[in-house]
């Protein structure tokens, strides 16, 4: 599973309110998912903070 669908899931979430916490449109949240684009490095750093993990995590389940 994407990290970004998995982190957001763990943590009840909608795409929506995804998107309202990074600053971003809820489409970048769905092709960030859909793996059609990946998020830049500031967004993942956000993305660690409000899913309490570390980019670490986040990065290697990108290479999963």
């Amino acid at each position: 599973m994407n990290p970004v669908r998995e982190y957001r899931l763990r943590e009840n979430m909608t795409q929506d309110e995804l998107a309202r916490l990074l600053g971003v449109d809820r489409s970048n949240i769905a092709k960030w998912e859909a793996g059609v684009h990946k998020p830049h490095a500031d967004m993942l750093v956000r993305l660690s903070q409000i899913t309490q993990c570390s980019l670490d995590e986040i990065l290697g389940k990108w290479d999963e």
